[in-house]
């Protein structure tokens, strides 16, 4: 049976003070030891086993229906391109961290932001899914934008309609949460070529 995981690992952006939060989404093969104890192996990507050694990570457990649990799971060795584990009972319960995909946002590029206010440059997306996107408008503080408020996103040809769902101050600027409600692009293609750059880099940094 194949199983599918999830590892947070940390990553520093070059450009940006804070530490990133990358979910890196994997699978492999399982061979059943006992009820909690799994051997995996036959990793996609290659090499993200050596990631796991002594640490804890999710795996998305199968059941009926093609549904899945997400439960807690502990890397106890990695060895020869295989990895025991030991799986926890427990569901976790929000899975809205695991539906986001993000990126250093120096590498996705700055956007320019219009609204019916005003106009402001030095805006960078955090993370996103096809539905959400979370802005960082970097030197700025709360009033900027409102909650409810519409803004375009401008990045070259690319134009985004985003809704304001909610605002919070950090060190580095104005951290947005919006709802997207209109794109003149794939929105699928965008997340996972920005996605899959990042994943490379930090494969590439434990090879």
């Amino acid at each position: 049976m194949r199983y599918d995981g999830i590892l947070l690992e940390k990553v520093k952006c070059s450009q940006f003070k804070d530490i990133m939060e990358l979910p890196l989404l994997f699978s492999f093969n399982v061979r059943k030891l006992s009820e909690s104890e799994l051997e995996a192996y036959s990793f996609l990507p290659p090499g993200v086993e050596k990631l796991l050694s002594g640490r804890e990570f999710f795996i998305l457990e199968p059941f009926n229906g093609g549904r899945f649990n997400i439960v807690k799971a502990y890397a106890k060795e990695v060895k020869n391109g295989k990895c025991f584990i030991v799986v926890d009972d427990e569901a976790v319960r929000d899975r809205r961290l695991f539906e986001r995909f993000s990126f250093c946002p120096e590498e996705v590029g700055e956007f320019i932001l219009q609204s019916s206010s005003t106009t402001l440059k030095r805006v960078f997306i955090l993370d996103m899914s096809l539905k959400g996107v979370k802005l960082l408008i970097k030197g700025q503080r709360r009033g900027v934008v409102k909650e409810g408020e519409l803004l375009t996103l401008i990045q070259e040809r690319r134009v985004l309609t985003v809704k304001v769902l909610w605002e919070e101050e950090r060190r580095e600027g104005l951290v947005v949460g919006g709802q997207i409600l209109k794109a003149n692009f794939n929105v699928m293609k965008f997340i996972m070529r920005n996605y899959v750059s990042l994943v490379k880099r930090v494969l590439l940094r434990n090879a």
